[in-house]
């Protein structure tokens, strides 16, 4: 009779998974090391998971990837026309959208943590580019509904994405550093202000700023 699989024992297989892909990747990651995390044998893994790739899928699923870009998209957006967000009121539809990226981002730090960091050699290798690309994307679009004359230009668009890369390889390091809730929580606050902060300068000035791209 064939031995049921029970459910406490594939959760801590994922959850030692998600541990061990978030700080050392999938390749760096042997099955051996997931499975005596978890407190089990490998030949019991092999019997929840076929293989590392199978593992992976439950580790990091396309729909958790797909809902993060989806937070960021709604988080922006809500600003709507806003430049000043020292100024918005509590209940301002900016601060829900915020608070609610903020928990998504304490309850899947190590997977976030995974695919900002080790996602090289998987299927989202390219998840911090394409993070960066829809900040870009997404920044751009407010820029033009609340700088009625800004006009960005060629440089600016290169500015925009130096910016955002640097913004995301930030949160990286506060999934790296800060492990409570509540410190990570206050860490992305902080970071966002900051980050807030330097954009509404930048889209200020580029907005004063008259003439053709030098470049």
């Amino acid at each position: 009779m064939p031995q049921q699989k029970k459910e406490h024992v594939r959760a801590a297989i994922v959850a030692a998974a998600r541990r061990r892909f978030g700080e050392q990747g999938v390749k760096g990651t042997p099955l051996a090391t997931i499975a005596a995390e978890a407190e089990t044998s490998i030949g019991n893994l092999y019997k929840y998971f076929a293989d590392k790739d199978e593992l992976f899928a439950a580790v990091v699923p396309a729909a958790l990837v797909a809902e993060l870009r989806t937070l960021l998209r709604e988080q922006v957006e809500a600003l709507g026309t806003e430049r000043d967000v020292g100024q918005l009121p509590p209940e301002h539809p900016y601060w829900q959208a915020s608070a609610r990226t903020r928990a998504f981002s304490s309850q899947h730090r190590e997977e976030l943590l995974f695919l900002l960091r080790h996602a090289a050699g998987t299927p989202y290798a390219s998840f911090p580019d394409d993070v960066v690309a829809d900040l870009v994307r997404l920044a751009t679009a407010y820029a033009k509904r609340t700088y009625p004359d800004l006009s960005l230009t060629a440089a600016n668009h290169r500015a925009l994405r130096r910016i955002y890369r640097a913004y995301v390889a930030s949160i990286a390091d506060v999934l790296a550093e800060e492990h409570s809730p509540r410190a990570l929580a206050e860490a992305t606050r902080k970071l966002a202000t900051y980050h807030l902060a330097g954009l509404r300068a930048f889209f200020t000035a580029a907005a004063a700023v008259h003439g053709d791209d030098p470049a």
